[in-house]
């Protein structure tokens, strides 16, 4: 497992932690963004094949942080409605991560990442008709997405929006989702021999830097300009699809 955890300096944990809580702040604002923006800071340090196991496990802990910021705001009913369909997609997207070879795997992340900026605006334009068909197809999708790489979120954001949430219960029922869906995706890897010891470590520094993200997104929902915050997230994105499409073809 190419993994370098155990070798980085004091700075660079200090950076991982650093860029950690930056993107739970952003998660947390957004319910969009908090594991693509980790994503290419994670690639030099785990390669291709552990940034989705190891991301799995930070999210657990950025997630649930989000879950008890909101905890007031959650909406049970859709929770179940998108989980139920959800997990058969995360187990096949679970089983296409471990299938796919790593120059594979590096070139369809850079492709999902920078499809992704059009498919979010695309999806942000219609709230998709909360029909029962909708709903399992959608969440299927989601499933999938999610078990393959990061940034699922972009196909469950419209959902959630179709059904009426908003605000905190919109940020709470996301990340609640997310709970279950990275526990579901951190027992699949560990059953693909895609997650050791040591990512699992990383995951949790990771995720512990996340936690008090969570609460400075709580703070800054009303006071940031949601336009620069989404243009900043666009331009991150955009630059790691790129280099995973170079590390693909060139590396």
């Amino acid at each position: 497992m190419d993994f370098a955890v155990a070798g980085l300096g004091a700075w660079q944990y200090a950076l991982l932690g650093l860029i950690a809580f930056l993107a739970a702040i952003v998660g947390g604002i957004s319910s969009f963004g908090a594991g693509l923006l980790v994503t290419p800071f994670l690639v030099p340090v785990v390669g291709i094949k552990g940034v989705v196991p190891i991301l799995s496990v930070a999210m657990l802990f950025g997630n649930s942080s989000r879950v008890w910021v909101y905890r007031h705001e959650l909406a049970i009913r859709p929770i179940l409605q998108i989980l139920v369909p959800a997990m058969p997609g995360v187990v096949l997207g679970a089983w296409l991560n471990d299938l796919l070879p790593q120059q594979t795997l590096a070139l369809v992340l850079g492709l999902f990442l920078l499809a992704s900026i059009p498919l979010r605006r695309f999806l942000a334009q219609r709230r998709i008709t909360p029909t029962p068909a909708a709903i399992i197809g959608g969440s299927l999708v989601f499933g999938i997405i999610s078990g393959a790489m990061p940034g699922g979120g972009v196909v469950l954001l419209p959902m959630l929006l179709g059904i009426g949430l908003t605000g905190g219960g919109l940020v709470g029922t996301d990340a609640a989702i997310g709970v279950c869906i990275n526990l579901a995706k951190v027992l699949l890897f560990g059953a693909f021999a895609l997650l050791d010891t040591q990512l699992i470590l990383g995951g949790v520094l990771i995720g512990l830097c996340m936690i008090p993200g969570a609460y400075g997104a709580h703070w800054l929902i009303r006071r940031l300009d949601m336009k620069m915050h989404t243009a900043l997230i666009e331009l991150l994105i955009i630059f790691s699809g790129a280099s995973f499409i170079w590390s693909a073809l060139f590396g």
